[in-house]
């Protein structure tokens, strides 16, 4: 079986992401089931090679991913598509009624939870007119098989797309996997950051620093909190004043570390030297650093927006982005709980490349028996 990945996203491979590494991963698990693939970036397919189908990664970016599933549909080749999708309402009502004059005056009158209410559903009711949305729609009404990270992520399109009972019937569920090899054996502490840093048994967030991934909100949660702050991952480019916000209330708490970045390889030594891992994010799907940290043996504080729970259920601790209360209760309640191995053997046995590639080859091969009888 021949197969074309393409990644929607124009910059995934200059600002690589879990999309990136979902689609990279995948492609080396299907390769060893012996399904030939080629990556092509949305905008480089004027010489389509001869494949048996094409599979688009992420729906965030539509008018790429639009344009690649047209020129596909003309050269005759099915698309399967993974969605990797959440909606990030919530965080742009966040940003509306703190950041937009109207917004926060109402809030001021009627009370923010019932303007949160009011943003949400005003959104909702002008999306579909969004040219953005309809073809979004347009993808997943469209594509011969849609591959969300798990159920939560299939019922949230089928409802905020307005699909009707049909969609579901062309979905597999393929969960988010992580690189077993690096976690089994548990991995060894890492002693390159004991002997940089001398740290131990801190609070993690591995990840790109932008608002969304709310680095500042972990930080304000437990600025009086006396337990070191680690932070892995670049500032996004297009939030460089957010980056110099987050490092300089850093530098006022104290005990804040912002590396750069680093190698993967080296992030599993990390995982197990720390004491708990936060991502207090305003969406995940689940969030691969939350898997590889569990797989570490590192106890998970992760967001209640996505589909976290449905990979972690009650091994982890959930908190909400806007609530610092929230936050601070969710990391608090992880610390104090003693070890247990139980999620980090549920993420290795469940959440592997091998089983993703199987559910996806599986997928491929109803679209093409499909194809044959149509």
């Amino acid at each position: 079986m021949r197969v074309l990945f393409i990644n929607s996203r124009p910059d995934a491979l200059r600002n690589p992401g879990g999309d990136t590494i979902q689609a990279q991963k995948t492609k080396d698990a299907l390769e060893r089931l012996g399904v030939s693939v080629e990556v092509r970036a949305s905008d480089d397919l004027a010489n389509l090679p001869a494949v048996d189908l094409a599979h688009i990664f992420n729906l965030q970016e539509p008018e790429p991913a639009w344009a690649a599933f047209q020129t596909l549909e003309k050269a005759g080749i099915p698309v399967v598509l993974s969605p990797i999708y959440w909606d990030v309402l919530a965080f742009w009502a966040e940003n509306a009624l703190n950041e937009q004059r109207r917004w926060r005056q109402l809030a001021g009158l009627l009370g923010k939870e019932i303007v949160r209410r009011l943003y949400l559903s005003w959104q909702h009711l002008k999306k579909p007119s969004s040219h953005s949305w309809q073809t979004q729609r347009h993808l997943l009404m469209l594509a011969r098989r849609s591959l969300p990270n798990s159920k939560s992520e299939a019922r949230l399109l089928q409802r905020f797309f307005n699909l009707n009972g049909k969609f579901q019937d062309q979905v597999d569920i393929v969960p988010n996997a992580i690189d077993t090899e690096l976690y089994e054996p548990i991995p060894a502490h890492s002693q390159e950051l004991l002997r940089q840093f001398g740290l131990r048994n801190f609070v993690l967030q591995v990840g790109t620093i932008n608002p969304v991934k709310n680095q500042l909100g972990l930080i304000e949660a437990l600025f009086d909190l006396p337990i070191p702050l680690v932070f892995i991952g670049p500032v996004q480019s297009t939030y460089t004043d957010y980056g110099a916000a987050c490092k300089a209330r850093g530098e006022q708490r104290g005990q804040v570390v912002f590396i750069d970045q680093l190698p993967h390889s080296q992030l599993p030594g990390i995982y197990a030297l720390a004491a708990v891992h936060v991502l207090p994010s305003w969406r995940e799907t689940p969030g691969l650093v939350s898997l590889e940290a569990a797989a570490a043996g590192c106890r998970v504080v992760t967001t209640s927006i996505g589909s976290a729970q449905d990979y972690f259920g009650d091994l982890a601790w959930y908190c909400y982005p806007n609530d610092r209360s929230s936050i601070r209760k969710a990391v608090e309640q992880a610390l104090q709980a003693p070890s247990s191995d139980t999620l980090r053997r549920r993420v290795l046995t469940e959440f592997t490349w091998e089983r993703a590639a199987q559910a996806t080859l599986h997928s491929y091969q109803q679209v093409l028996t499909t194809e044959v009888k149509g």
